[in-house]
């Protein structure tokens, strides 16, 4: 049996609703075991005996799709990748290292990181930023994480690609859901 992370973007926030218990109970029913969510903002774990990511995201699309009567984009992410994601933070958090967030922008393909990574290049603040793989990895202050001229980027962005945005607190959370 395979593991993965499922990201639900822009889920209650702007009027789309998902309550987590829906979710599992539909992801249930579309085949998926050993269902786990985390937070109310769409992060979930499964298995499937499903080895290929893209087809358990593609499928979860599709079920989100027919319930909600919506897209709901999903990024799907290995039990491998979120591993690695929730190894210590790569950037080194500003001091007070307690008045900032280490973010990671979720991104559909490795292209697309790269891509978000040289228009994040570009704003006139420079900003400290990583790409690693899929993910672009950034750094706010406490309670910008909105409005940071970076997190501008990805919303700008989140309009043209699918992406989306996490603390990384929420990712070692979901990697400690896979033992």
């Amino acid at each position: 049996m395979n593991k993965y992370a499922v990201f639900l973007r822009g889920v209650n926030v702007g009027g789309v609703k998902v309550l987590m218990k829906d979710l599992i109970h539909l992801l249930q029913e579309g085949g998926f075991s050993d269902i786990k969510t985390l937070l109310a903002s769409g992060n979930v774990v499964l298995t499937s005996e499903i080895s290929d990511p893209l087809i358990i995201q593609n499928r979860c699309n599709e079920l989100l799709r027919q319930y909600y009567q919506r897209e709901i984009p999903t990024l799907v992410f290995t039990e491998a990748e979120i591993e690695d994601l929730a190894r210590p933070f790569a950037l080194s958090l500003p001091e007070p290292a307690t008045a900032h967030h280490g973010y990671l922008t979720l991104c559909n393909s490795a292209r697309d990181a790269n891509e978000l990574g040289q228009v994040i290049q570009g704003v006139a603040v420079p900003r400290n930023f990583l790409v690693t793989g899929r993910t672009v990895q950034w750094i706010a202050s406490k309670g910008t994480s909105t409005t940071d001229p970076v997190a501008k980027v990805v919303q700008a962005q989140a309009k043209h690609r699918i992406l989306t945005t996490r603390n990384h607190n929420t990712l070692v959370k979901v990697a400690k859901i896979f033992h």
